[in-house]
């Protein structure tokens, strides 16, 4: 309902927040696809957990007893388990997923790549780098081990 009423007053939101189309309409397209994204995975996170068994609430004391305690699980462990693997797979490659789409939607705006060009130009013309090399070449013997 929120996108709806976002796009039927679209023009006053950028007339307002002074933002440009294009930017509006990357914003949307993250939200919808946030949104898109986030239910299915809450919920088949939370169907997989239910299925594991529901433990009775002790209190925030008993559940940030271990807090910071880390575990290490071997990998042979956790892949034998398919549902556990697909779970930590997804999740994994989640987390990369809306790195990617978040890049593609504002990293590859005109905006960033312009700003990217200007700073490009501004590093070129700089005058620290032309009178520093580039580059250091070390020369070592290498010695054959006995």
């Amino acid at each position: 309902m929120t996108i709806c009423a976002f796009y039927k007053h679209k023009r006053s939101h950028i007339r307002l927040s002074g933002h440009n189309c294009c930017l509006y309409l990357r914003l949307m397209a993250i939200s919808t696809t946030e949104i898109l994204g986030t239910v299915p995975l809450g919920t088949f996170y939370i169907v997989q957990n239910a299925k594991l068994g529901i433990i009775p609430w002790t209190g925030w004391a008993s559940m940030h007893s271990h807090y910071s305690a880390v575990e290490q699980v071997a990998g042979f462990t956790w892949k034998n388990d398919p549902r556990m693997a697909f779970g930590l797979e997804v999740f994994r490659w989640s987390l990369v997923a809306c790195a990617f789409l978040f890049f593609a939607l504002f990293g590859l705006s005109f905006e960033a790549r312009e700003r990217y060009y200007r700073l490009y130009k501004r590093i070129n013309r700089s005058s620290a780098l032309h009178e520093t090399p580039h580059a250091y070449v070390v020369h070592c013997q290498c010695v054959a081990p006995p």
